[in-house]
């Protein structure tokens, strides 16, 4: 138990220094894999809607193939913690009659352990550690991870609305309010860090919306957000940028790197199952990156952006195109 203080002490330290919503979560997941002895753990907090639960960040691998997978509200393990605002230790994860069973796992899910993220009585998400053994975690992890989920849901709380008026209430990605701070126009007089962003657009969106509907549409662009979201480190940025459009920031990348992580950003929407009102609707989407230079302003560089995008559509959609000078 004499190290179970240890981390939660170092974490009440974390939770004083200023930090992004980011950074906030990548440091409560690390400290909670830590406590409980876990390779995966991970926080998802409730959408605006209080209906879906987001990958907020995780520790360790996935045990599945998608780690942005979203469970709604009641729907599974976690979904049944954030429902019912409380706890759960299973040692036997996959024989439980909540646990849903997904055809991209990787390995077998032995032992859950889930705590409700509680602010005002209000449940804000849900913290959770797995683990491949049986019977792994114990009434003392149970209380500790609980302990810990209280000492930082607050802190949780007050940077998820900091961060409300940066988020797009559809799809859960930034908006264009975000810009500012994710990706600064440092102006023409200065130096900037290395940086790629990827401009992405969604094909035959509008006649995909005049086919299916609206509520089909908005799921699509929910999806695409989450796969997009889903290929990206913690510190990159996803931002709603126009009706269908999605604008990533790629920090310490260069354009060779990022036309890597585009080119896979683009086959995992192109290999996704989108469900909307009882359909399957596949979508696929072309890609524009550009490579900031030195003493570009923003606009110059999205502009550049831009102009790869069209080249991709050009070139018949569903592929990625590098901006060249």
């Amino acid at each position: 138990m004499a190290d179970s203080w240890q981390v939660l002490v170092g974490l009440s330290h974390e939770l004083q220094l200023p930090v992004t919503l980011e950074e906030l979560l990548e440091r409560v997941v690390n400290r909670a894999a830590e406590l409980l002895h876990a390779r995966n753990a991970s926080i998802r907090l409730l959408d605006a809607s209080r209906t879906r639960l987001l990958v907020g960040c995780r520790a360790g691998t996935s045990f599945h193939g998608d780690p942005s997978f979203e469970f709604k509200l009641g729907e599974g393990l976690v979904g049944w913690v954030a429902q019912r605002g409380r706890a759960l230790r299973i040692g036997r994860a996959a024989e439980d009659p909540r646990f849903v069973a997904r055809e991209d796992m990787r390995q077998r899910i032995g032992s859950f352990l889930g705590v409700p993220l509680v602010h005002k009585g209000l449940t804000i998400g849900v913290l959770s550690a797995a683990v491949p053994e049986l019977d792994a975690f114990s009434p003392q992890d149970e209380q500790a991870a609980q302990i810990l989920a209280a000492m930082c849901a607050p802190h949780l709380e007050v940077a998820r609305l900091a961060r409300l008026a940066w988020v797009d209430p559809l799809t859960g990605s930034l908006n264009k309010r975000a810009l500012d701070e994710t990706f600064p126009d440092l102006g023409e007089s200065h130096l900037v860090d290395l940086l790629s962003v990827f401009l992405v657009d969604i094909d035959s969106f509008k006649a995909l919306n005049a086919r299916h509907g609206r509520p089909v549409g908005d799921e699509v662009l929910r999806a695409v957000a989450r796969v997009l979201a889903g290929t990206l480190r913690i510190g990159d940025a996803v931002i709603r940028y126009g009706a269908d459009e999605f604008l990533l920031v790629v920090p310490g990348v260069a354009l060779t790197s990022a036309s890597r992580v585009a080119e896979r950003a683009r086959a995992a929407v192109d290999g996704a199952t989108i469900e909307a009102a009882g359909i399957q609707v596949h979508a696929t989407v072309s890609i524009g990156v550009a490579q900031r230079r030195s003493d570009e302003p923003r606009p110059a560089l999205i502009a550049r952006a831009q102009a790869a995008l069209s080249s991709a559509k050009q070139h018949g959609a569903n592929c990625v195109r590098l901006a060249v000078d």
